[in-house]
């Protein structure tokens, strides 16, 4: 691991718990604070939503500072200002989806055509032959972008858990980064985990702390989606590839499984996709009696291990489709579990009404 990295590493812990301390007491007089309203929230309390802005800022300091800004395309850094500045503007005004998403696809085609970042192929995914993408090439790759962008997004529903979800795919990007000498890979990842890990020491439930100090806000998990997605995509190219596409799946399989069950139940009831209930995966743990932070210690727990399993796939080589089917059955059996949780939750509802009418 070269020194570069290391040194990246330890400065975006440093100026991303600087730039908190700096910009938590401000962010009041900025509007920048999340006030709970009941429903799907499960905080007490006004809390800033710097934290974003903080490892966005704190990311951009450590490339400069650690000289290695000019080693990340600038489509990366130029997508990355965009979403987060969209993001900010999100968090102060409540910007309509359509907004939202018209940046990220402009942010999207940034990657592809300005950083040339582009899904050329999904690799070995059904069979020993690669699935080429074709003229599906750029409408599938700024599909995977805004996919990443809003699982992480809208995973970022309970104190902790967004910010270490995000962490937890990072760290195994790092370690194959590592694994394989991929300098430029290793040296964001690491850079970008650092900021991280700075944002978690305020963000997550301990036994010393029993609620968020801060949040990550839209500006946040929108940046960590897009920075996700790029490290993914870029990983995956094939001129230099670190890991084939499929292992992004396995990275990314808790935020990435939750966004796609809730989106399709919500269609499938004929509602809005992106109409908030607690249908999600967090919301289901919490509302069959498991503490806050519990829930989002096990759903680390769960993302933890099948993204190692995901990078022990890489580096045993294990068949590609193999992986993938693997996959596929992992996403079913948390299908089947979510279905039992929310029958489960309808029933014991049912049973309260029924008790209280008596």
């Amino acid at each position: 691991m070269n020194m570069t990295a290391l040194l990246a590493a330890v400065l975006g812990l440093g100026l991303t718990l600087g730039l908190i301390r700096f910009l938590a007491p401000r962010a009041e007089r900025y509007g920048l604070v999340d006030c709970p309203a009941g429903g799907r929230k499960d905080h007490a309390g006004s809390t800033p939503t710097v934290g974003g802005l903080a490892i966005v800022f704190g990311l951009a300091a450590t490339a400069l500072l650690a000289q290695f800004a000019t080693q990340v395309h600038a489509a990366f850094w130029a997508g990355l200002l965009l979403i987060a500045l969209t993001g900010t503007l999100d968090d102060l005004v409540d910007l309509q989806p359509a907004i939202k998403f018209a940046v990220q696809i402009v942010a999207a085609l940034l990657m592809i055509y300005w950083g040339g970042l582009i899904l050329l192929s999904l690799g070995e995914l059904l069979s020993d032959k690669p699935l080429m993408l074709g003229r599906f090439a750029v409408p599938l790759t700024v599909f995977a972008v805004i996919g990443v962008v809003n699982a992480i997004n809208l995973s970022d529903g309970a104190d902790g858990l967004g910010g270490g979800l995000a962490f937890i795919s990072v760290f195994w990007i790092s370690v194959m980064g590592a694994a394989s000498a991929h300098a430029g890979t290793l040296t964001l990842s690491l850079a970008l985990l650092g900021c991280i890990a700075a944002f978690l020491a305020f963000n997550l439930r301990t036994p010393w702390r029993s609620r968020a100090a801060i949040f990550l806000g839209d500006a946040g998990s929108l940046s960590l989606g897009y920075a996700l997605a790029w490290l993914t995509i870029n990983a995956a190219q094939p001129q230099a590839q670190l890991f084939p596409p499929v292992i992004a799946i396995w990275l990314v399989a808790i935020p990435i499984s939750d966004t796609i069950v809730c989106m399709s139940r919500r269609l499938l009831k004929g509602k809005n996709p992106f109409h908030a209930d607690r249908t999600h995966l967090h919301h289901i743990l919490i509302d069959l009696g498991m503490p806050v932070g519990r829930a989002v210690a096990f759903i680390h727990a769960i993302a933890f291990v099948l993204a190692a399993a995901g990078t022990a796939g890489w580096a045993l080589g294990i068949k590609e489709h193999h992986m993938f089917y693997t996959a596929m059955a992992v996403f079913a059996l948390y299908i089947v579990l979510v279905q039992w949780g929310l029958r489960r939750i309808a029933a014991e509802q049912t049973m309260a009404a029924s008790v209280h009418k008596i």
